[in-house]
Formats: C-alpha cells, sequence, structure tokens
C-alpha cells in the first residue's frame, strides 16, 4: 500500500458518518467522469460505425431526462444549385 493510501484511509478514518459517505459520493462522480471520454467530430468519424453509434446512443441515453433540441447540420440552400457559391465545406 502506498503513503498516498495509507494517509487517505487514515484521514477517511477520523472522519465522521456523513462526511465519509460525501467522500464516497465524490469518487463516485469522479470514476463516472473519468470513464465518459469527449470525442471530437472528427474523432468520432474516425471510429469503427459500430462504435460511433454505440457512443451516441450512450450520449443520447444519458440526456433522456434533460431537454435536448436536435437539428440539422446542412439546410436545403446548401442543396439548392442556385446558392453552390454560398455554401462553405
Amino acid at each position: 500500500m502506498s503513503t498516498l493510501e495509507r494517509e487517505l484511509i487514515e484521514k477517511i478514518k477520523h472522519m465522521d458518518e456523513p462526511h465519509r459517505k460525501r467522500v464516497l459520493e465524490f469518487i463516485r462522480e469522479m470514476d463516472s467522469l473519468a470513464a465518459k471520454k469527449s470525442y471530437s467530430a472528427d474523432e468520432l468519424l474516425k471510429l469503427p460505425y459500430e462504435e460511433r453509434n454505440r457512443l451516441v446512443a450512450e450520449a443520447l441515453a444519458r440526456t433522456a431526462d434533460e431537454d435536448v433540441e436536435f437539428f440539422e447540420a446542412y439546410s436545403e440552400a446548401d442543396f439548392d444549385d442556385d446558392n453552390r457559391s454560398s455554401v462553405h465545406v
């Protein structure tokens, strides 16, 4: 056991129950955040199709209780031949 681990254990031993619970909640939150990597659009596009879809589905599931707005990345004007000069890729 490392010195750090021993110090943590010793500090936790001297805490009252409510503080111990707060420490445990903090550790669980840190574990949860560490497990969720953020991806840029480029990184997502480089992933295999199945993995990319799995990650997107998981992200959508995490937001199930949130008010999320979906939008199209392109408008109809982007595909209109008359407006080709204004399309930025």
